[in-house]
């Protein structure tokens, strides 16, 4: 005979939990027609979420070393140890507790660390518009309980991947319940600028069509060229030539994976004149051609 008893506490634990689902249960209207309800409105999944720890401030700032820039959103969960994330322009420290975004095409990198040992956790996924999470730009949060339990929901649901759909979902809910959470209030270093040069630069760069040259961005923001390549230096810490191109790659890697555009297409929006310039360069920057990394090929980012 199998023993299907109970423990008094779990008992007592278990009642607990079922009286509180009972009630909010009873908060529930009871219509005699269940036809019409919610619905989603402007519902935008991730996608090619890859989840990771960090347990050391050394390896913040690898593989590459530097300021990193890429097409992916990053998500950044601080459980233990206090480090300065540097987004473009600015800083935010990030204390235990505490959480940011990092939006696609930010320069991101960390330093000041508390101490050596460190228990971060990483999310990047990518967007089919990057606009989507562009309300929580440079706005740290509170991890709260709730989001701290969507957290651990979704490391589960990526150690024990038998549907990558719940994973996905998982995220997406984290992701709502950020958006929803109160930004913490603190005094952060302000940009260079009044209005960021990056994000200027970066909003340009991204809008539909071929990307514009040096030139037409500097008569779009009203200085000359040659102020705006100084004063890019000075504020990004890298050539505004460097930038862009490496912009113009990063923009290829988020069409091909998230567009049905043809690569010629493809290249043409990210400023080539050809199907075959694009193809080497982009071989050239990432040691794969265009279409194995549409069909699924891996990013040699050291290249």
């Amino acid at each position: 005979m199998n023993d299907t008893s109970v423990s008094a506490p779990e008992a007592k634990v278990g009642s607990q939990r079922n009286l509180s689902t009972a009630r909010l249960v009873r908060m529930l209207p009871s219509p005699m027609l269940q036809l019409h309800g919610q619905q989603a409105v402007d519902l935008a999944l991730p996608d090619n979420v890859v989840c990771f720890c960090r347990s050391s401030a050394t390896d913040l700032n690898r593989p590459q070393q530097g300021r990193a820039l890429h097409h992916r959103h990053v998500l950044i969960m601080a459980f233990e140890t206090a480090v300065t994330v540097c987004v473009d322009d600015r800083t935010v420290r990030l204390h235990p507790g505490e959480g940011l975004l990092v939006l696609p095409f930010q320069f991101h990198d960390y330093m000041q660390p508390q101490q050596e040992k460190l228990t971060w956790l990483f999310v990047t996924f990518e967007m089919a518009d990057n606009r989507a999470l562009e309300a929580l730009r440079f706005r740290p949060f509170e991890i709260s309980p709730v989001i701290e339990r969507l957290a651990a929901e979704l490391v589960n649901c990526y150690l024990a991947p038998n549907d990558p759909n719940l994973s996905i979902l998982t995220l997406a809910l984290l992701l709502a319940r950020i958006e929803q959470a109160t930004p913490i209030q603190r005094r952060q270093s302000t940009p260079s600028t009044p209005e960021s040069l990056i994000t200027q630069v970066n909003q340009l760069a991204q809008r539909k069509g071929e990307m514009p040259s040096v030139k037409e961005m500097a008569r779009l923001l009203g200085i000359s060229s040659s102020h705006l390549r100084a004063r890019f230096r000075a504020s990004c810490r890298v050539s505004l030539g460097k930038h862009l191109r490496r912009l113009r790659m990063e923009k290829a890697c988020g069409l091909l994976r998230l567009s049905s555009c043809r690569v010629s297409e493809i290249a043409e929006q990210c400023g080539f004149n050809s199907i075959f310039s694009f193809s080497r360069a982009f071989r050239t920057t990432y040691g794969i051609s265009p279409m194995a990394y549409r069909h699924g090929g891996t990013l040699h980012r050291d290249k």
